[in-house]
């Protein structure tokens, strides 16, 4: 087995483990994407040991789990497909969600790792972009806590990079269907891929070789292949675009202002401001691992144009976000959707630190130490997150104690047929408690599940919030059965949080729809 050596001027101490270990993640790529399997293997078990309650976006995961679709909601379906597998081998379980979040994670830094290897001459540079893109807060925190599709755009619009990249220094027949099965791939994880497959079409067509490969006869394969891959769910999209696109564009306009000139200069703004705040740690990393020497002589033609493919990239990327803008009343932008569109900017930073200079001893008597700290403090940081925010009075939705519904239910000899809820959260959170009853959602009409209502098998409507919800639940469910209801009567409890938070307490409200609450009972199912 081949053992990694670095030079004994940049790695001084060598006989410490810690100095084997920086020598192997600076030389040996595959040694970064093993550190971050490890990682991503502990943040699987931080998972599991955290409260078993289930955040908004895993609530919808397992809500959607019930029933395989075309499309869902305002997102492509792609990560729910996903998932759904995960769910097949573990159960709905806290494991399911988590090894299917942690290896998506895992994905995307393996990827990365070989796009930066791909393109850098300096090997022991590829450390430094994957750590740089680490540091991302959107990345470190809120895509290990929440963010599905966004991780899922962030691995297939990685991929369709990468492949990108392969061909232009390769082409191959396999390279194209590799690619055309990303791009397709891409469509289906979040619509604004498009902006990430525009601002790499640009990229690609100033490379010197670009117009070549594109130009390539093989190129029709890519193209038919990512639409092959995208029509099923383009057919559902057809049918539903109001729908789709609605949700998605009132976010985008949400406290617009009225002048169009102040809609614009606000949209570029958030979009400025939302970069920022997505690559300042990544840059401060980069920026302490210069070099004071001066520039190297010797910088290769081909180092050249991948600094320029990816200066084209964010160019580009720049353009289309500006007519995005201005074609649209787009002035909310969140930092975490401009995550997966400008994730290349670390290895744009050590393509720039490749032709400058690179300082290794710095880097590993300064910087990687405080990377690895960030590491093995994350973990610790999630699972103390809760019971702390909880000792100092505030509340989250982690903090949920929702078995404390599911035992007052047993306690009362209470089994539902099924299960209606107002809110996807709490509809995932009452399928993970039930997974063996049907629960559906006034949110989604297009799930019309089947059941039977009986004296010992009611159906239950429950909501979690102090608005009473119940009026929407009972018009759906009067739709459903094609019955009127009468005499519903509230009930409700309180419960502490998993962690008790002095002074505050989670409400349950439900509703036993029992057979001598329907009326009109033609067309009940």
């Amino acid at each position: 087995m081949k053992t990694c050596t670095c030079p004994a001027e940049d790695m001084p101490g060598r006989n410490s483990l810690y100095a084997r270990l920086s020598a192997c993640l600076l030389e040996k790529p595959n040694a970064v994407i093993a550190l971050f399997g490890v990682y991503y293997l502990v943040q699987i078990v931080v998972r599991l040991l955290l409260p078993p309650a289930l955040r908004i976006d895993e609530a919808q995961q397992v809500l959607f789990a019930q029933w395989l679709a075309l499309g869902y909601d305002a997102q492509p379906p792609l990560y729910n497909w996903y998932q759904q597998v995960f769910f097949e081998i573990f159960g709905t379980s806290l494991l399911g969600l988590a090894v299917a979040k942690n290896l998506m994670l895992f994905l995307i830094f393996a990827i990365y790792v070989k796009l930066a290897d791909a393109v850098l001459k300096e090997k022991r540079l590829v450390i430094v972009a994957a750590l740089a893109f680490f540091l991302s807060p959107q990345l470190f925190w809120q895509a290990q806590r929440d963010l599905t599709h966004t991780t899922m755009l962030m691995l297939t619009g990685l991929w369709a990079i990468y492949t990108s990249v392969r061909l232009l220094q390769k082409p191959t027949t396999l390279g194209y269907v590799l690619t055309g099965l990303a791009v397709g791939l891409g469509m289906l994880s979040k619509y604004n891929f498009i902006l990430i497959l525009l601002a790499t079409l640009l990229a690609v067509w100033f490379h010197p070789k670009g117009r070549e490969r594109i130009f390539d006869r093989r190129f029709l394969l890519t193209i038919g292949i990512s639409f092959l891959v995208f029509l099923p769910h383009s057919i559902w999209l057809f049918d539903n675009l109001q729908f789709a696109s609605d949700v998605t564009l009132r976010r985008m306009a949400e406290e617009a202002p009225e002048s169009r000139w102040l809609q614009i200069l606000t949209g570029i703004a958030r979009v400025l401001l939302g970069s920022a705040i997505v690559i300042i740690l990544p840059a401060l990393m980069l920026f302490a691992c210069r070099g004071t020497r001066r520039e190297l002589e010797r910088q290769e033609p081909e180092g050249s144009s991948w600094l320029r493919f990816f200066l084209h990239y964010f160019l580009a990327l720049g353009a289309v976000l500006l007519v995005v803008i201005i074609s649209t009343t787009m002035t909310e932008v969140r930092d975490r959707w401009l995550l997966p569109l400008v994730m290349p900017f670390p290895i744009l930073g050590v393509l720039w630190l490749e032709r400058k200079a690179f300082d290794v001893a710095s880097f590993v008597k300064k910087v990687l130490p405080v990377c690895l700290a960030v590491m093995a403090l994350i973990p610790i940081a999630l699972i103390v997150s809760v019971p702390v925010q909880a000792m100092f009075g505030n509340t989250s939705r982690s903090n949920n104690d929702w078995q404390v519904f599911r035992h007052h239910l047993q306690d009362k000899g209470i089994t539902p047929s099924l299960i209606v809820t107002s809110d996807w959260f709490t509809g995932g959170n009452m399928r993970f408690l039930f997974p063996e009853i049907t629960v559906a959602t006034t949110t989604y009409d297009d799930f019309d599940p089947a059941f039977r209502l009986t004296a010992d098998r009611p159906v239950l409507m429950v909501w979690t919030t102090a608005r009473d919800q119940s009026a929407g639940m009972a018009q759906w469910l009067e739709a459903q059965m094609g019955a009127t209801l009468k005499d519903l009567g509230i009930q409700a409890f309180e419960a502490p949080m998993y962690f008790k938070v002095e002074g505050k307490m989670q409400r349950f409200s439900y509703i036993l729809i029992k057979p001598e609450n329907v009326i009109k009972t033609a067309g009940q199912p």
